[in-house]
């Protein structure tokens, strides 16, 4: 316990990386945005038919050097939370005290997005990383001015486009602070800013060229995800609930932070704010101004988002409250937020255990490499001699199927080779498919887009977890020009 007092930041980080690192090895399978990741870094190039490259990038590299491990993908997502958790320390000793910064990291345990679904690496595991290092060097490049932090702010500003497109609202509120702010006005006399969208430009380049080569249809999947379905008879009510929604989503998903500060500094007196107004506005406009913006799109377009879609948004979480409700942090007020913090690790902990020994689901507790193996064996027994080649069909089971059958079949996700552009269309069409889905609805849905495909055969499959309950689970398979 002496070490926890000595060096809480230190052994805070070490904790949080074992736990929520170790944790998802009880699953059998890995998670679903996780295998996706893996897949899109062993084929895809400069994109994917859903986001940039950088998180399949990563992953691949992740699991190749990892040996094929679990354990290697799920360390990768507590790699990307701790160097996010260093650039957040870093950022807020430039507005607090010492003791104020790290409790400002320690804080956000109490945000779902740190700890229960980041194990889950994805996209938006890497933008935690990724925000909290663009506004450090952002913050550097305003106040002292060196060519070298305009480089690097511009560097991971384009390392977020490279990850996911939503991280573009984040450049918006630096924009937006540029050019609200008198001082950071003056920054466009120089060089620097310039620098920034240089380097920014450069990072991103190729994807953007990829983007222009496939027609721009990446766009199509983003449009798709944030839609406006829902309330057809009421088209009024899309601008009310869903922001809200969104909104409400990101208050419920931080409760637990809200909750350790206010209880922790209940009795705490208060101090007066020393930040001066250039900070206030700072921290206010990059702190809050991204989700916000995020808001604000929902409002006027009626367009749903997916509360996902604010995982990197409450980055600055702690370093608000310690900014705007400032305590005096005694000895016993710093010992309650403490253990605050690691009661609210453990609780969450407690809640991924029960999840994961209690839940049934096959994308928790699939037998993967024997799941490859079988959809192997139909494909030879059907085909004889042919190569099993490509594997069509809904992500998750064409993905585990090109990450665990022997023969490593390419993944035609959807069944449609123009949105896999990776993979050559005429050896596809010559070499023939096994057509893997879920339910009929979606077996028939890939064979509209494949035309030459039989008639769906159906596979019951068994998963048990922890507990040893059983589920089954009827799947439906077939095949494209065999």
């Amino acid at each position: 316990m002496k070490i926890l007092k000595q060096y809480p930041l230190t052994a805070f980080l070490f904790i949080h990386f074992f736990v929520w690192s170790l944790l998802p090895l009880l699953r059998t399978s890995l998670p679903m945005d996780s295998i996706e990741a893996i897949v899109w870094g062993q084929y895809c190039d400069w994109g994917t038919n859903k986001h940039p490259p950088l998180s399949g990038f990563l992953a691949y590299w992740a699991y190749t050097f990892g040996a094929h491990s679990h354990f290697a993908i799920y360390a990768l997502s507590q790699l990307c939370v701790l160097l996010g958790f260093i650039y957040i320390y870093k950022l807020a000793c430039r507005f607090l005290a010492k003791d104020k910064a790290v409790l400002s990291v320690m804080l956000l345990e109490g945000v779902i997005y740190y700890g229960f679904s980041a194990p889950e690496f994805n996209v938006n595991v890497v933008s935690l990383a990724l925000w909290p290092a663009t506004i450090y060097y952002f913050h550097c490049a305003l106040k002292d001015d060196k060519y070298s932090d305009w480089i690097l702010t511009g560097i991971f500003a384009g390392l977020n486009l490279f990850n996911k497109y939503v991280s573009g609202v984040l450049l918006m509120a630096m924009l937006f602070y540029m050019l609200y702010d008198k001082n950071a006005r003056q920054k466009f006399k120089t060089f620097g800013p310039y620098l920034t969208a240089v380097f920014c430009c450069l990072v991103v380049l190729p994807h953007v060229w990829w983007l222009y080569r496939h027609d721009f249809y990446v766009v199509d999947y983003f449009l798709g995800r944030s839609n406006k379905a829902g309330f057809d008879e009421f088209p009024l009510l899309r601008h009310i609930v869903y922001p809200l929604k969104f909104f409400g989503a990101q208050i419920l998903f931080s409760l637990g932070t809200l909750l350790i500060y206010f209880i922790g500094t209940y009795k705490a007196p208060k101090e007066e704010n020393a930040l001066s107004a250039a900070d206030k506005n700072f921290l206010l406009v990059n702190g809050l101004m991204p989700l916000l913006i995020m808001v604000l799109f929902s409002l006027i377009g009626g367009v749903r988002l997916k509360d996902m879609w604010g995982f990197p948004v409450l980055y600055m979480s702690g370093i608000l409250l310690f900014a705007f409700f400032p305590k005096a942090l005694g000895g016993q007020v710093r010992h309650r937020l403490y253990k605050g913090v690691y009661i609210v690790m453990g609780l969450m902990a407690v809640a991924l255990t029960c999840v994961i020994i209690f839940n049934k689901s096959d994308k928790l507790h699939m037998d993967a490499p024997a799941y490859g193996a079988q959809m192997e064996e139909i494909w030879h027994k059907a085909a004889g001699g042919k190569p099993f080649k490509y594997v069509a069909g809904d992500v998750w089971w064409t993905d585990n199927v090109a990450l665990f059958a022997p023969s490593r079949p390419k993944p035609v996700i959807w069944g449609d080779i123009r949105k896999n552009p990776w993979f050559d269309a005429k050896d596809f069409e010559e070499s023939g498919a096994l057509i893997v889905a879920a339910g009929k609805w979606e077996y028939e849905s890939a064979a509209k887009t494949l035309k030459n495909a039989s008639q769906p055969q159906t596979l019951e499959l068994e998963f048990v977890n922890p507990a040893g309950k059983i589920k089954r689970k009827t799947i439906y398979y077939g095949f494209y020009n065999l």
